[in-house]
């Protein structure tokens, strides 16, 4: 089970039925503190999301109950029948084994929160008591086919909780159950109190029943078996436990009556109750879907895993009404009925038992760029956006937890991963008129940083290469594999070292913003750059990363400049194809577009102040028209206008020979105009359906970032290296409450080796 939420998930469960018969359950009550079991079968948070079991009914195939108890008045469903009288009056007589067998176990599912004695664990549910044991709780294999087949044929019930156990399971029974599972009801049985190594019948039986039987066992609170309860063995994969012991119930001897009492039967309507609420909270789930999510929520006890002791754990309904597997969005897909089948079939089918229809669309992928990050923080109605798991269960999430932003923007932690690579550099030809050289760049092994977060599952960049070829004539050309290019970066004068020193800003500003959004993927350029005089040249990135996201994307740019003695100016055209992409943001997810195509524009130029100071700058436009993507909850993009703009001196032989100093002033990539139309689905209880708010929404954030760096370099003999960086961001990722940012980082770096 992937269980993609944390245990706070449960909180903003959005509860489709909430309406209780009688008061909800009071934590602070004796009631509560009546039944220990309670805290350990985590049920309080189902319950602060309002979920209660409304609208399922339990059919209690036992003794019968009191329905005039104080706690069982007004959870009594009509209907109910006495098999062992012929007759339409299922009263509790039991006097044998308990204070009335069948009152205490509907009192555990039910029973009122009313300030007396026991409150259920699903009080809005209702239950039908089909009496088929007499007085002195005794059955037969007759009597347990006749409830079973009654109870299947009653369209409302929902579960079949069977308190009996016997030595072997009739073929008649045998039939009764499979007609109960072919009518969608989930059947549950006690494991039975004997200590032996597997259940009794007829649970022992309900392997054969499709995952729709679960047998229920009673743990002792201290992580194993009780020592009475029966085993898992030859049943492990349907078999759960909950805590029988010293269970506090409601008695059949008085209206207020109760008595204590230990035993599977007891543990067995705990789960029988968590399966009102899952299906109370999503009633198009199917009986074997409902025991899955109870067996693989279950909190492991006993041997690790699955065991033949235990079975799969402990029940758990924190857990259990928490969302499993991939999170999806859904998508109002009214107007895409004539949707090719293929496409239909890669939308993750949320399970047949969802109770909100539609298509979804998986929130996995909710990386973006700017623009993604700026329409989370205009658009308040993600804040609770309607999700579904793969159940197809409904919850609220606020979207924002969910968002993770493309290259956020300049830290020291970028410096330390720069850092983290072996680089070796050779001169594949050296003649006086040509030169070629390439680089190989691969991440270390084991490296490790104090910046690094331990918990981090990103798998390491792959290796880097660059070859790069100079003829004296002023042609120059190169080549990248996961490496980006910086021949144009600060112009294509060969006299200066501007681009080589700017290399040491990590804001996106000093270099090409529109370049793919990654180094991954290849990379070539071509150039005439004369030491003097005008200068061309031809780029392309062709980006394909599986690994983040789905990032894919073509850039191809010309490139004009004019080089002098002391200066460089220079202008780039392009065009930035994305496939799937939003300006970096990740395709195929719920704030993605179909494709994007970004016209862009970038001005450069730098001026040598002297021997050792050159004042550089580069300011980058763009424009992007974006289509939209059908399973996405964004739809009808404006045109979207973007810049970015950076200014900074660098310095080269300032204090030592071969030492590099920059101070930079930024502003990274930031939307400037668009907006685009969100559709945030919401659970609409008037229709019992997903309805959509639909807003138009702008692309501008509403703060500013601007980013101060400071980097100095210098080498310490042949193979250290001192470096210090430090960046202050002002309003970090455009977002104006987040203030200011700021880190530091100092770096000896030391070679060992021969070389």
């Amino acid at each position: 089970m992937n269980n993609l939420f944390t245990s706070k998930a449960i909180g903003v469960l959005l509860a489709l039925s909430v309406t209780a018969a009688g008061a909800t359950p009071d934590v602070n009550s004796g009631e509560y503190f009546n039944q220990p079991y309670l805290a350990g079968i985590k049920v309080v948070p189902a319950w602060n999301a309002g979920l209660l079991g409304a609208g399922v009914v339990v059919a209690d195939l036992d003794s019968g109950v009191r329905p005039t108890h104080i706690d069982l008045v007004g959870k009594i469903a009509s209907g109910g029948y006495d098999f062992v009288n012929d007759d339409d009056d299922p009263f509790d007589d039991e006097v044998s084994t308990t204070q009335g067998h069948g009152t205490a176990s509907a009192g555990i599912i039910v029973g009122n929160w009313n300030g007396v004695g026991i409150g259920g664990i699903a009080p809005s549910a209702r239950v039908l008591p089909v009496k088929i044991t007499d007085e002195k709780n005794e059955t037969n294999g007759k009597l347990i086919s006749q409830g079973v087949n009654y109870a299947a044929a009653n369209p409302s019930v929902k579960i079949i909780l069977l308190e009996v156990v016997g030595t072997s399971t009739s073929e008649e029974e045998l039939e009764s159950f499979q007609t109960a599972v072919a009518k969608g009801k989930l059947i549950i049985a006690p494991s039975g109190n004997k200590g032996q190594a597997g259940p009794f019948d007829p649970a022992k039986s309900f392997g054969s029943l499709g995952g729709a039987g679960l047998i229920v066992g009673s743990h002792n609170g201290a992580g194993d078996l009780s020592s009475f309860s029966n085993g898992a063995a030859g049943v492990e994969t349907n078999f759960i436990t909950a805590l029988g012991q010293g269970v506090v119930a409601a008695g059949n001897r008085s209206d207020d009556d109760y008595f204590r009492v230990t035993g599977t039967s007891m543990a067995a309507p705990q789960v029988a109750a968590a399966a009102a609420l899952i299906w109370g909270h999503s009633p198009k789930l199917t009986a074997s879907q409902v025991a899955f999510i109870l067996k693989s929520t279950a909190t492991d006890i006993g041997a690790a895993g699955l065991d033949s002791r235990t079975g799969v754990g402990a029940l758990n309904i924190e857990a259990a009404l928490a969302p499993i597997g991939i999170i999806t969005a859904p998508i109002d897909d009214e107007e895409e009925e004539e949707e090719e089948e293929e496409e239909e079939e890669d939308t993750s089918d949320p399970g047949s038992g969802s109770s909100s229809g539609g298509a979804g669309v998986a929130l996995a992928a909710l990386v973006v760029g700017g623009v993604g990050y700026a329409l989370i923080g205009n658009s308040p109605d993600l804040s609770e956006t309607l999700v579904l798991d793969e159940f197809g269960r409904t919850y609220e999430l606020d979207l924002e937890t969910r968002i993770s932003v493309r290259h956020p923007g300049p830290t020291a932690k970028s410096v330390v991963q720069e850092l983290d690579t072996e680089e070796v550099s050779e001169n594949i030809i050296q003649r006086s008129d040509f030169k070629v050289t390439t680089v190989y760049r691969a991440d270390r092994a084991e490296t490790f940083s104090i910046l690094d977060d331990p918990s981090s599952q990103e798998s390491p960049s792959p290796a880097r290469m660059q070859i790069q070829a100079t003829h004296r004539d002023g042609l120059r050309y190169a080549f990248g594999l996961n490496q980006s290019l910086t021949l144009f970066d600060q112009g294509l004068t060969a006299k200066s070292d501007t681009a080589g020193v700017a290399g040491g800003f990590r804001s996106n500003a000093f270099a090409n913003p529109f370049f793919g959004f990654t180094a991954e993927g290849y990379h070539g350029a071509i150039a005439y750059a004369p030491k003097q005089g005008l200068q061309s040249g031809l780029s392309f990135a062709s980006v394909d990363n599986e690994h983040h996201h789905g990032l894919q994307s073509d850039t191809s740019a010309v490139h004009l400049g004019l080089a002098g003695d002391t200066f460089g100016v220079g202008v780039t055209l392009g065009l930035l194809e994305e496939d799937g992409n939003l300006l970096g943001g990740a395709s195929g997810g719920a704030l993605s577009a179909a494709q994007a195509e970004t016209f862009f524009t970038m001005l450069r130029s730098h001026l040598d102040l002297g021997k050792h100071w050159s004042l550089i700058s580069k300011y980058t436009h763009g424009l992007t028209f974006a289509d939209d993507y059908a399973k996405s909850l964004l739809s009808d993009f404006s045109q979207i206008e973007s810049n970015s703009w950076g200014l900074g001196l660098a310095g080269r032989n300032v204090f030592a020979f071969g030492d590099r100093l920059g101070i930079g002033l930024s502003q990274p990539l930031r939307t400037i105009a668009g907006d685009v139309q969100v559709n945030t689905p919401y659970w609409d209880p008037v229709r019992g359906a997903v309805g959509f708010k639909s807003t138009r929404t702008s692309l501008v954030p509403d703060g500013l970032e601007t980013s101060f760096e400071l980097f100095y370099r210098k080498p310490l003999g042949k193979r250290a290296q001192f470096i210090t960086y430090m960046v202050v961001r002002e309003q970090p990722l455009h977002r104006k409450e987040d203030k200011h940012q700021a880190s530091v980082i100092g770096v000896i770096r030391w070679r060992f080796g021969s070389r």
